[in-house]
């Protein structure tokens, strides 16, 4: 895209926003209705939950402002499935130091899950191979100097060549901006063949080689590095028993199904419309919804460029899941590997989340997440289960879909999490340092030197601080 046509859908997207923002902190009015609280958060997710218990603990009256039914935003555990399934984050880093301290301090049991067999079997044309197989087939195409490396290896194979960033926060520096080309770009200038492209960009952990940008990789390597060798843990019971344990650690108030559709900085405070017609004021405000959220409502704050700029176009990645119950644990009879890795849009990654009950997960991305959400649910649901008996013929009438999540169809996420979207490094840096006068921005989008579940607490911790100093 274009730097002018950015431009162009940021105007679009801000439709009377700086314009009138400016207008509006030019003559202060007082907020409507009456202040309600020192600090009013929008949304009840970790760094939702994590600001408020900070701004509480400071002595400041707090009020959450939650769209949904519930907390926990993108940590979504489906109790109602058997197994309670996670759909949203999951894992818990190595480096994951704020989480743990939190979880530690309100008993939140996490675990070391058991090592579960490697390799994947790999469904590619239509035919599935293990890896065994897969060099010597003729559904590789792959250049001769690629043949010997797994579908699934490939990426990082090529992300070898990446330069390293020495810390997580690096990428903010003008020196790593150099890395802010799209993936497909840098890909091909390492050597990657055509078919080695398609087969990355068909189960990229983002929307397209096109869109995502290679600075967000070296980004995420670098925080990996940075989280030591410690192995990866799980919350029992599912990751919303972290954000449940959060919320009743809470005194303020969390007012649930408060659907916010307007808000503006009135120079004296900051106003908060509902979609139900109730009115908020407060002297400080942290936003923890996700721009790919905000920039579908009304907003008028003064804001730098940059900053409007990642409002109205970080990108966020689209993701659709499909739930799958099987009759027997049939995967630890046909000596295949557990796990499906295909080029199939359809069926992106198979998951086995566990033998008791026996289920899977089928993970679709970008175009396939769109194709899955384009499909009623019976349909999509039978087509992944026709795919997955064809792959996997120990299968074969075993398996019934109980249910679908759709990241980029829930009104209060629009995506999974977001990703550095190419040439828009600088304006992302920007935006993450920026400091609002009585409006200020949280969630995994705003950290600087982690990501995920980590991240949304940095960015809440921080959106916190500079609350705190607002009201003096």
């Amino acid at each position: 895209m274009k730097i002018e046509d950015s431009l162009a859908l940021t105007r679009r997207a801000f439709v009377g926003g700086m314009s009138a923002s400016l207008v509006a902190c030019a003559a202060p009015r007082s907020t409507w209705s009456k202040t309600t609280a020192d600090v009013i958060i929008i949304g009840a997710g970790l760094a939702g939950l994590h600001a408020v218990s900070l701004v509480e603990n400071a002595g400041y009256k707090a009020i959450i402002l939650e769209g949904n039914n519930r907390t926990g935003g993108r940590l979504h555990t489906l109790d109602g499935l058997p197994g309670k399934p996670d759909a949203g984050g999951i894992q818990v880093g190595a480096g994951y130091t704020r989480f743990h301290a939190i979880a530690d301090r309100l008993g939140v049991e996490r675990y070391i899950p058991a090592t579960s067999p490697r390799g994947s079997l790999y469904n590619i044309s239509g035919q599935s191979l293990t890896a065994e197989q897969w060099p010597r087939s003729l559904r590789n195409i792959l250049a001769s100097a690629e043949k010997s490396i797994n579908p699934d290896g490939l990426f990082f194979s090529y992300l070898a060549g990446l330069p390293k960033l020495e810390n997580a926060g690096d990428w903010t520096t003008a020196e790593a901006q150099g890395l802010d080309i799209s993936l497909r770009e840098f890909l091909t200038a390492q050597g990657a063949s055509a078919e080695a492209l398609r087969l990355m960009g068909a189960n990229l952990n983002g929307n397209s080689l096109d869109e995502q940008s290679a600075l967000h990789m070296a980004r995420s390597l670098a925080i990996f590095r940075a989280g030591g060798a410690s192995p990866t843990r799980y919350v029992r019971g599912g990751s919303q028993r972290m954000t449940d344990a959060m919320t009743n650690n809470i005194k303020s108030e969390i007012i649930l199904n408060s659907k916010v559709v307007a808000i503006e900085d009135e120079g004296d405070g900051v106003a908060i419309s509902l979609a139900d017609g109730r009115k908020y004021g407060a002297r400080q405000v942290i936003n923890t919804m996700p721009f790919s959220v905000l920039r579908t409502i009304r907003f008028k704050a003064a804001l730098p460029m940059p900053v409007q700029k990642t409002v109205a176009l970080l990108p966020y990645t689209r993701a659709s899941f499909a739930y799958l119950l099987a009759d027997e644990p049939f995967w630890k009879q046909d000596g295949l590997p557990e796990s499906i890795w295909s080029d199939d849009p359809l069926l992106g990654r198979v998951f086995v989340l566990g033998e008791d009950p026996p289920m899977l997960k089928v993970w679709t991305n970008g175009s396939g997440a769109d194709l899955v959400d384009s499909m009623d649910p019976e349909t999509a649901g039978a087509a992944m289960i026709a795919k997955i008996e064809h792959a996997r013929p120990s299968s074969r009438g075993k398996l019934k879909l109980l249910d679908f999540v759709s990241w980029q169809k829930n009104p209060f996420a629009r995506g999974i999490y977001h990703h550095i979207g190419t040439g828009q490094g600088t304006a992302l840096a920007e935006t993450v340092a920026y400091e609002g006068a009585r409006l200020h921005f949280a969630g995994e989008h705003m950290a600087r030197e982690a990501s995920g579940m980590e991240g949304a607490l940095e960015s809440g911790e921080r959106a916190a601080s500079q609350a705190l100093a607002g009201l003096g």
